[in-house]
């Protein structure tokens, strides 16, 4: 999905605020940040992690 659309990163200037991806359990950002950075390198200033929300938290 990121290579796909990887110009819309590029694209992005630094100065606006990070894009935030939800991640469920399944996915670490450890694993997940060494791939994309072989993608776009700079892609960790354009981007943030964070974790999916529980239904407890959504309420």
């Amino acid at each position: 999905m990121f290579s796909q659309n990887i110009d819309y990163f590029k694209e992005k200037p630094s100065s606006m605020p990070k894009t935030t991806l939800l991640l469920d359990n399944g996915y670490h950002p450890e694993y997940l940040t060494q791939p994309l950075e072989k993608v776009y390198p700079d892609i960790m200033r354009k981007i943030r992690f964070s974790p999916k929300p529980s239904k407890q938290e959504k309420t």
